[in-house]
């Protein structure tokens, strides 16, 4: 690639400070070497703040930005304003970290592909036992209305919610921004990028390296925020109103997670003795389940046996678990 435009590579920062360097290591060694990692301390208690620091003096690709406290979200809307004049855009978590030729692969294709918005690519789990690579083993196109229909199911491999695993184009990131204030945010951010996308690539390969379980990571394990996901996907309905397109797509993916948790969480708990623990949970989840029920979504798994299960469910959410997990 003779010209190599500018990737912005934002990276939040906090209470990391055990896995911030191999986070940015990984991200300084790729092929590709026109970028801008933006580092954020999100007001790091730890040391993170002068890693960072130590960083953006020993290379000039490295910005070290400093705010207060303000969860993850925040750090990525902070680091988007340092994009300017940055053809693309990714994001990384700062417990995580990334194979080396994963940026030059996507780049490559969008460069020659100026009708794809956003390369996406598998990941690989990073587990006490081994690294699992979870991906396709081919590449595939999708249209804006096949990467919509494959998002919002909430199980899927090939274009999922997550910023980490997608190198945007900045034009398709344009204003959006993360909900602030809210866990969970991912779901719905990608919900709004790719509604106004023309097409997504998906490389048959592992790019990210995903660190499951780290102690303290706000994705580990079950809890009651899990609802500020259902929240979140509300807010996107308010904000888009007029657009119904876009709202309809949201409550589907609303309805579909909500399953996806409902089967989740018996299995956690139900399972294990734990009938309180599931029941306290999953009546944060109640008023999303009731208004996503009067609202229209689509069936993206398409059969009739779908759907009727998904009524049975919106109306019935304890019976039908039980009686399909038993």
């Amino acid at each position: 690639m003779s010209h190599q435009p500018l990737l912005a590579v934002i990276v939040p920062v906090y209470k990391v400070e055990d896995y911030l360097r191999p986070c940015v290591d990984s991200i300084l060694s790729q092929s590709y070497s026109n970028l801008r990692i933006i580092l954020v301390d999100d007001g790091s208690p730890d040391g993170c703040g002068a890693i960072c620091d130590a960083y953006a003096e020993q290379d000039p690709r490295v910005l070290s930005v400093h705010k207060e406290n303000g969860g993850l979200s925040s750090a990525r809307n902070f680091g988007l304003q340092y994009t300017e004049g940055c053809e693309y855009i990714a994001f990384v978590d700062s417990d995580d970290s990334i194979e080396p030729d994963i940026y030059e692969a996507a780049i490559s294709y969008l460069e020659v592909h100026a009708d794809v918005d956003i390369v996406g690519y598998g990941i690989n789990e990073i587990r006490a036992d081994g690294k699992f690579y979870c991906g396709e083993k081919e590449g595939r196109l999708f249209s804006r209305e096949e990467a919509l229909a494959e998002l919002v199911q909430g199980f899927s491999f090939k274009v999922g919610p997550s910023a980490w695993s997608k190198v945007y184009r900045a034009s398709a990131i344009g204003a959006i921004r993360f909900r602030e204030g809210y866990v969970y945010e991912d779901n719905s951010f990608s919900l709004e990028v790719f509604n106004k996308i023309n097409s997504y690539y998906l490389l048959p390969k592992g790019g990210y390296n995903y660190l499951l379980y780290r102690e303290g990571a706000i994705t580990s394990g079950f809890d009651t925020r899990m609802a500020c996901l259902f929240d979140n996907i509300e807010d996107l309905q308010r904000r888009h109103a007029d657009d119904a397109t876009l709202c309809l797509y949201a409550n589907t993916m609303a309805v579909n997670y909500l399953w996806m948790y409902w089967y989740q969480l018996y299995g956690a708990f139900v399972h294990k003795g734990q009938e309180a623990k599931y029941r306290e949970i999953t009546s944060a989840f109640l008023p999303y389940l009731k208004r996503a029920r009067q609202r229209p979504f689509l069936n993206v798994i398409g059969t009739r046996v779908h759907s009727l299960k998904t009524w049975l469910f919106l109306h019935a959410p304890y019976t039908y678990t039980r009686i399909n997990l038993r």
